[in-house]
């Protein structure tokens, strides 16, 4: 019954792209999540709904007790998928039928909740919001939205301490109440939220991705999503220039920091504070030195390490295994990638090195 986002200017299997040039009142879809890998079946902790049911609805978002009213006639079905890693949780979810949402969230963490799409507008405390538009509730915060039919959503719980790591201002969230931060999403969330959802969004099938990978990808959505905030006017100094010299610096502690991580989940937030620096300030020192973003910068250092790893050729090495052991989920988009930025298939990598010949 859940259709899930597409990339910008592509189709998914029932409707038109997310954001962007996107109408108000469109449904938006993207296609069904890769296959996950094969490996020991860990199933997603997931609520599947066949009937509007107050009861198990009240547990929609973790750690938090909502109210829902379903609010047009009809059959409800809907689908939310709950995942959480150290440091903060997600649940990812739909709905058929317009229902209204409120009640009380997490105590103990900030609340980012996307409307990933939905068919016409959404009320979020009385005021009319649209698909695309991110609200930032702080610790406890009342919720009281109303979700359009065809609703899907996400909502990410963090600390309100990783948040100001990033040198993020949330504004009046962050002194009790919610903000609305209006836009469409970004391509760069965008893509994100494709690549991750064999992991985090709501399907069928049961996950087979591990703990260690839920970790990876919370990580490489906050990540995105800080990128989001800060590009809808959350940075702190955002028109800041950067000397030379502090440049420089930036940049070498943070390298420094990559430097001492030998696996693949590297906090955004965490970076920031090895640097000195806020992810604005950070973003703009990556992009005068390396031509790129952070984020970018992170995701070219994995493939460098799938690399690696594929160029031993060790007899029981899998391209499944070593790209989702590194944080790329879905695997076509994966392939695509290293295939654009080596000019060859990743098992072509490895398959020339079995052969004993490594490409120079």
């Amino acid at each position: 019954m859940a259709t899930w986002l597409a990339p910008r200017g592509g189709q998914g299997g029932h409707g038109p792209a997310l954001g962007g040039s996107q109408r108000p009142g469109d449904r938006s879809v993207m296609p069904d999540p890769a296959p996950a890998p094969p490996g020991p079946a860990r199933p997603m902790r997931s609520t599947e709904m066949l009937d509007f049911d107050p009861e198990v609805m009240a547990m929609a978002v973790q750690h938090g007790v909502l109210e829902h009213v379903q609010l047009e006639r009809g059959v409800f079905r809907g689908r939310i998928a709950h995942t959480t890693a150290p440091a903060s949780r997600i649940d990812w979810g739909s709905y058929a039928l317009s229902v209204l949402a409120r009640g009380d969230l997490s105590p103990e963490m900030v609340s980012i909740t996307l409307g990933l799409g939905g068919r016409g507008d959404w009320r979020v405390h009385g005021q009319t919001a649209t698909n695309g538009d991110m609200i930032v509730f702080p610790e406890g915060g009342e919720m009281l939205v109303a979700l359009p039919p065809q609703a899907q959503w996400l909502s990410l719980q963090v600390p309100r301490a990783r948040i100001e790591a990033a040198g993020l201002a949330l504004g009046r969230c962050l002194e009790g109440s919610a903000r609305r931060m209006v836009g469409v999403i970004g391509d760069g969330l965008r893509q994100t939220l494709v690549d991750l959802a064999p992991v985090l969004a709501p399907h069928a099938q049961s996950s087979a991705f591990d703990d260690a990978a839920v970790a990876i990808a919370h990580d490489e959505l906050l990540a995105s999503l800080f990128g989001e905030l800060a590009r809808r006017g959350g940075a702190i100094d955002s028109g800041a220039s950067l000397s030379p010299g502090e440049r420089w610096r930036v940049i070498r502690r943070a390298e420094a920091y990559l430097e001492s991580r030998a696996d693949p989940s590297v906090r955004i937030d965490d970076l920031c504070v090895a640097a000195c620096t806020s992810l604005s300030r950070l973003e703009r020192a990556f992009r005068e030195t390396f031509g790129v973003s952070p984020r970018r910068y992170l995701i070219l250092r994995r493939l460098a390490a799938v690399r690696r790893e594929l160029l031993r050729g060790e007899p029981q090495t899998s391209v499944t295994n070593v790209a989702t052991r590194w944080g790329f989920f879905h695997l076509g988009r994966f392939s695509q990638e290293y295939r654009e930025h080596f000019a060859e298939r990743p098992s072509q990598t490895l398959r020339t090195q079995r052969a004993g010949s490594v490409p120079i």
